[in-house]
């Protein structure tokens, strides 16, 4: 494939930030009969539980009854696949439900929109985005396990959800962009740039590999389909994945073609504020997502927590070798799947 090959993407999900200040269809604000319903689900799935979060993943979707929201979240999905690539849930009142309760209702939701997957080695269902101390400088730790600023990128998985269960003290804004009009944007300013990041490169695996395998895999950022646009992007995973012993460094084209799609990404940006109980789904193949750097609260029991799902649904869009990697999530290591609240 070369630049002259490569024509501009007409998709639904090709916006900018501006776009979504005026086209609010990704907003989805719960009615009191649909938290109503939603509250009791959560309390009628209880007994079945015996207060082990575990005992969810036992349970398909014909398990969770969303009540009147059923109908509205399959304009939700409609909106991930075939609209913005973005949708909020908002209006969760999660400070007056326990935790089991508010893992049961985010739970039933991601389960009617997809199959969950291990966010990583230790086989966590329900990833805790919150601060352990740790930096991205360290090849084996992730971005979410941190309080700095993040790349724009795609998750491990064909959508993703993020529950914010307690906000920071201050920062952790959330910016999303699309990739679709990333790549148009690329196309225009720079060909040459677009078509490097439509060949495979080298991704780290954040050492979540087992014992034998490649501490790396490939995957090109920008990928077609009978026409249809995939991304994936991951800044840092891609840098690391080229500093593994036995791969070739970045070229200088490779380099300028990143920095330039991040450069365009922030420049068409979109930026929520999570409130406590927001629900925001994205489609990882149109969506590039990140959020800014943080302080967070002295007191651990305050502390910046969001829950994670990676969602898993064929029907979404064509895969990339990126997500095909990452099909069955972080393989668990020592331990099995497992909800932790």
């Amino acid at each position: 494939m070369s630049a002259t090959d490569l024509r501009p993407v007409a998709d639904p999900a090709n916006w900018i930030g501006d776009d979504l200040d005026t086209n609010r269809d990704w907003l989805f604000t719960l009615s009191g009969d649909e938290v109503a319903g939603l509250k009791a689900m959560a309390v009628g799935i209880r007994p079945a539980l015996n207060d082990d979060p575990d005992a969810l993943l036992r349970m398909g979707a014909e398990c969770f009854d969303l009540g009147v929201f059923g109908a509205r979240l399959a304009r939700v999905y409609q909106q991930l696949k075939g609209g913005l690539g973005v949708a909020l849930i908002r209006g969760l009142p999660i400070d007056g439900l326990d935790p089991l309760a508010a893992a049961t209702i985010y739970w039933g939701i991601g389960r009617h929109l997809g199959q969950a997957t291990p966010n990583n080695g230790e086989g966590d269902m329900l990833g805790h985005v919150t601060d352990l101390g740790k930096t991205q400088q360290d090849a084996n730790s992730r971005g979410y396990q941190t309080r700095e600023l993040m790349d724009y990128h795609c998750d491990q998985s064909d959508m993703v959800g993020l529950l914010c269960v307690r906000t920071a003290r201050s920062g952790g804004v959330s910016m999303l962009a699309s990739s679709v009009a990333v790549f148009n944007a690329l196309l225009r300013r720079h060909p040459d740039y677009a078509e490097a990041l439509c060949r495979p490169l080298y991704w780290t695996k954040h050492g979540e590999h087992g014992a034998g395998d490649t501490p790396w895999y490939q995957s090109a950022v920008f990928n077609f389909t009978d026409g249809r646009l995939s991304t994936s992007f991951g800044p840092k995973h891609i840098e690391k994945g080229h500093r593994l012993p036995g791969v070739a460094p970045l070229s200088e084209l490779q380099q300028k073609a990143i920095r330039a799609a991040e450069e365009i990404a922030h420049q068409q940006r979109y930026e929520m504020v999570l409130r406590a109980g927001d629900m925001q789904f994205v489609n990882n193949y149109v969506t590039l997502h990140t959020r800014s750097a943080y302080q967070d609260h002295a007191d651990p029991a305050r502390k910046r927590l969001l829950w994670r799902l990676w969602l898993m649904n064929p029907g979404l869009r064509a895969r990339t070798a990126y997500s095909e990697q990452w099909r069955r999530g972080v393989a668990p290591g020592a331990g099995s799947a497992r909800i932790r609240l």
